[in-house]
């Protein structure tokens, strides 16, 4: 199987991201992107668990969607089905965002 990289972007920092399975959920995907850890040995992406005001905070990959230019959302389940990457159509080097999206109290 070939390598499966996605370019990541959150808070303007962009890295090329590899995938070690394509396959998986995407809330598997970020958690696995949550404790990513660079060639520095430090951790890729800074993520905090909690906001400002101390709302715990949820992270969502999103797209650019071409013809209006907004990220649009991949929610990780639709119903009781997990989304993967495939079920919004990304493929090997696409760009995703990362989202942060507190969760209200």
């Amino acid at each position: 199987m070939e390598d499966f990289f996605l370019n990541i972007i959150y808070h303007n920092k962009k890295v090329k991201f590899r995938v070690a399975n394509p396959e998986a959920s995407l809330s598997t995907l970020v958690n696995n992107l949550r404790h990513a850890i660079g060639a520095d040995g430090k951790l890729i992406f800074d993520f905090p668990s909690i906001d400002e005001t101390g709302a715990p905070i949820d992270y969502f990959f999103g797209v650019e969607d071409p013809e209006v230019h907004e990220i649009r959302v991949l929610r990780p389940r639709i119903g009781r089905t997990d989304q993967t990457l495939e079920d919004y159509n990304i493929h090997n080097g696409d760009t995703l965002y990362l989202i942060p999206d507190p969760i209200p109290g």
